[in-house]
């Protein structure tokens, strides 16, 4: 009995060295192709997100603000290098939406409403679907504040939070949300460094400790406490 103990430890730490050695590998594969999804994540940012899920094996993860999905996409390839969990990727897809908060002359309200959303949306389902993804990738075409009541309080492991960067659509993200992140779970922020978005990270920090090492791309990593 001993020896098969001993032996079954043996076998379970050789898988677990094989896998370590074959994360990197993974990412190599994976990261280069972000360059071809619409979008601006970074590859350290991207390379990040999905350590943090490699590391912590969540079940749970929601993207409110997806546009191309260049953060969906590491997101879903690191579940489903895991082959465990999902992630909800919330965004309305509209110029109506996307926009709001603005006015006309604002150089954010005349970018959102000069692009094809319909494309970014079409491209986006595609990508999914060239890299298998769409077991890993729930897609809920609507605001964020529409998608809310979906979700259960305490259960999201990883939220990532990315829509409209407006002052008050920012914040009511991070209000609305927070309750629906489990205890010890992650938030991500983006562009945390725009001036409209200060409200919503000092909401934050009042609930949340900020992760500094894993600072990337402007984007904060919070973990609830």
């Amino acid at each position: 009995m001993k020896k098969f103990l001993i032996l079954c430890l043996l076998t379970l730490a050789t898988a677990l060295h094989a896998n370590s050695l074959q994360w990197p590998l993974y990412k190599a594969k994976v990261l280069p192709e972000l360059s071809n999804i619409d979008g601006w994540c970074s590859h350290e940012k991207a390379q990040r997100m999905m350590d943090l899920i490699y590391e912590t094996h969540p079940q749970i993860c929601v993207e409110i603000g997806v546009f191309g999905g260049s953060s969906i996409y590491p997101t879903a390839c690191a579940l489903a290098y895991l082959k465990s969990g999902v992630v909800y990727a919330i965004d309305p897809w509209t110029k109506i939406d996307c926009s709001e908060g603005y006015t006309p002359g604002d150089p954010n309200y005349e970018w959102w409403n000069s692009i094809d959303l319909e494309k970014i949306y079409s491209n986006f389902l595609h990508m999914l679907k060239k890299h298998k993804l769409q077991h890993y990738c729930k897609v809920m075409r609507m605001t964020a504040e529409q998608a809310c009541p979906y979700f259960v309080d305490g259960t999201i492991d990883i939220l990532h939070i990315d829509g409209n960067h407006s002052e008050d659509s920012a914040l009511r993200d991070a209000i609305l949300y927070l309750p629906k992140v489990k205890s010890g779970g992650y938030i991500w922020f983006d562009d945390a460094n725009w001036e409209s978005t200060t409200k919503a990270i000092s909401f934050l920090r009042d609930y949340c400790d900020e992760i500094p090492e894993m600072f990337a791309n402007n984007c904060i990593l919070f973990r609830k406490r």
